[in-house]
């Protein structure tokens, strides 16, 4: 079975352009059908891949990754952008790629709106996300032919014993991030899915109160909304509010 290596992409189809972040456990695959959405609809879409993904070893994500990293990655992305000239740039996260994000619109001034997907900010409980690595690590260990049981149960206990300490600095990056909610001033997405058993849906509308500029959207669906069911609604609505600010 031949596993096609994910990699970054730049749709230049305008002068608006949408930096795309993806999840913890994902790629820019995850925000492929957004972009090409995007594409079609004369927006460029940006989307990089986070320091540690979309490679054959999920270690690499535990190990070669950090929040810091993650962060001026999507500030390199913005700078990008900007000498791309395009006269108008969003950007929107889902899951981990929703703190960037959020941050980005906190902080970067260049930023004129942009949202999340899956948001994981008022969450204070990771166990979901936790899980969800470790599934998507023994998926992907699992399909390496040249792998025995015994050394896939090595590499699953060292995920294990890594994986945590990743999962605090998230968490204090995400805190962070979650107390200068108050201060964005940009119109702000937020998309959330009812059925989300990765992050608590109820912290999207904690944070929609602190965002006054926030628009909430639930949808009938689970976590990974760029894929998942509701992927076409969500992209209508991410149409309609691009075109709206």
């Amino acid at each position: 079975m031949k596993i096609l290596t994910p990699k970054p992409f730049y749709f230049d189809s305008g002068s608006k352009a949408v930096l795309l972040l993806h999840s913890f456990s994902g790629t820019s695959n995850d925000m492929r059908l957004l972009g090409r959405f995007l594409e079609r609809n004369n927006y460029s879409a940006y989307a990089p891949m986070f320091a540690g993904h979309g490679t054959s070893e999920p270690l690499d994500v535990l190990e070669n990754g950090s929040p810091a990293k993650w962060w001026q990655q999507t500030v390199s992305a913005v700078e990008f952008l900007k000498e791309q000239h395009k006269d108008k740039i969003y950007v929107f996260g889902l899951s981990l790629g929703a703190i960037f994000a959020t941050k980005a619109l906190e902080e970067l001034p260049e930023v004129v709106a942009g949202g999340v997907l899956g948001s994981p900010l008022y969450v204070h409980n990771f166990t979901g996300i936790r899980s969800a690595f470790m599934t998507y690590a023994k998926k992907v260990y699992s399909i390496q032919q040249d792998l025995t049981d015994a050394e896939i149960d090595s590499k699953m206990r060292l995920v294990s014993s890594k994986i945590d300490s990743m999962l605090i600095e998230i968490s204090k990056t995400s805190v962070g991030v979650t107390e200068n909610l108050v201060e964005i001033k940009r119109p702000y997405f937020i998309g959330q899915g009812t059925s989300d058993k990765l992050v608590n849906p109820k912290a999207a509308q904690s944070v929609a109160k602190d965002v006054k500029t926030s628009q909430l959207h639930l949808y009938n669906a689970g976590h990974v909304l760029t894929i998942n069911k509701a992927h076409e609604q969500v992209q209508s609505n991410v149409l309609n509010f691009l075109e709206n600010n």
